[in-house]
């Protein structure tokens, strides 16, 4: 099933949720995050440090549970292994495209990331604001992009590049501590934090040409991150209870 099915599920589910009665009123939104992560374990040695950008669809229920569904698309700019296509240059140390003329290539990161999180708010200010913490388990994938830029290399055809792309993806798990704000005064409904991410990956290529043939063991890919996300209702009752203290 798409991941935009699954989302347009959980949502209808939450908001039904959410409607039903309690001693407190329920919050169901969606949050646009941007987080910086640091790369740890294996994925320092392949990569610098990258973006993660994406979407949640979170509800925090009367008890003050927190549940939250999110989708993420991961990217950098710093490969580190730059030798990878070193056996494709020419004596001056240049890939030659099929014109004769020397190809542009860039190297890139590229991945996504999927989570189901479960976790508590402990209320502070008032009853939606105060310390969040969650756990996650989830689904990740990473690889190299190598982008030629304006030019054919049969070297470099799409199915050759699987060689040289490193793709890999496995469970992953995460642990989030931050702050959630639900603001009355101002309007403005954010959280912040910082989220220690683990992936366990296996690489996915049959053959490798780092290694002439597959690659079995298996990675630790994992992060350190500064998330930020913004708080939007999505339905008329939560914009309501957003001002109920």
């Amino acid at each position: 099933m798409k991941f935009s099915s699954v989302l347009l599920i959980l949502l209808t589910t939450l908001q039904i949720y959410a409607q039903s009665e309690g001693s407190k009123e329920k919050v169901v939104f969606i949050s646009p995050f941007y987080e910086l992560q640091f790369p740890l374990a294996d994925m320092k040695t392949d990569f610098g440090a990258n973006s993660n950008l994406g979407l949640e669809l979170s509800l925090i229920n009367d008890n003050n549970i927190y549940l939250s569904l999110s989708g993420s698309f991961l990217f950098g700019s710093q490969v580190k292994d730059t030798t990878i296509l070193d056996h494709l240059m020419d004596d001056n140390y240049n890939i030659i495209d099929e014109n004769g003329q020397i190809a542009e290539i860039l190297l890139s990161e590229r991945g996504f990331n999927t989570n189901l999180k479960l976790g508590y708010l402990y209320p502070i200010m008032h009853e939606n604001s105060g310390l969040l913490a969650y756990g996650s388990i989830g689904f990740h994938q990473h690889k190299i992009r190598i982008d030629v830029k304006n030019s054919t290399v049969p070297q470099l055809d799409t199915e050759h590049k699987k060689m040289y792309d490193q793709l890999a993806s496995g469970l992953s798990t995460s642990a989030f501590m931050g702050f959630l704000s639900i603001s009355k005064k101002s309007g403005i409904h954010f959280y912040a934090g910082m989220e220690l991410m683990r992936a366990f990956s296996y690489n996915q290529r049959s053959y490798n040409h780092i290694v002439g043939g597959p690659i079995d063991e298996m990675r630790n890919d994992s992060f350190m991150g500064f998330k930020f996300g913004w708080i939007v209702p999505i339905s008329k009752r939560s914009t309501k209870e957003f001002y109920y203290f």
